[in-house]
């Protein structure tokens, strides 16, 4: 197991993975995945609006779908960066890993890491940091940054 720590910081755009050997030390960015289509307004990707279904009583009902646009992209983001670590992970890049993203997105990854990778999440923070720079974004997290178990 690698005693590399990776942070990853991400939003449903934007996820920056940063590295260091020393729970003390400074991060350095070593990669970044961009979604963009996350950025996307919904209302620019419907063509028509939902079905609408009638009643027998007067009056319509809009039928609306189980899962917004940025739902789905926020999961098949989340999915994206979950491969990526995984597979960071089957490489030995990394033995410990610290997360920080909002809430949702957060709960989105979470989901999608496998178990293995998940065992290695050694602290998580819920707010968006994606556009701070690398020294601000280190004080938003303990001064150790912890190493998983052994």
């Amino acid at each position: 197991m690698s005693n590399m720590i990776w942070v990853v910081v991400a939003n449903r755009v934007t996820a920056r993975i940063f590295a260091t050997e020393s729970p003390l030390g400074a991060i350095e960015e070593i990669e970044t995945l961009l979604h963009p289509e996350s950025r996307v307004r919904e209302q620019s990707l419907v063509t028509d609006r939902s079905g609408r279904t009638e009643r027998s009583s007067a009056g319509r009902q809009q039928s609306d779908p189980d899962t917004t646009h940025h739902e789905r992209e926020t999961s098949l983001f989340a999915a994206q960066v979950a491969t990526t670590l995984g597979q960071a992970r089957h490489a030995g890049r990394y033995g410990t890993l610290v997360l920080a993203a909002p809430p949702a997105f957060l709960g989105a990854l979470r989901k999608a890491l496998d178990a293995q990778t998940r065992s290695l999440v050694t602290l998580e923070l819920d707010k968006d940091l994606v556009l701070l720079d690398v020294r601000a974004l280190r004080t938003h997290f303990p001064e150790r940054l912890v190493r998983a178990q052994v």
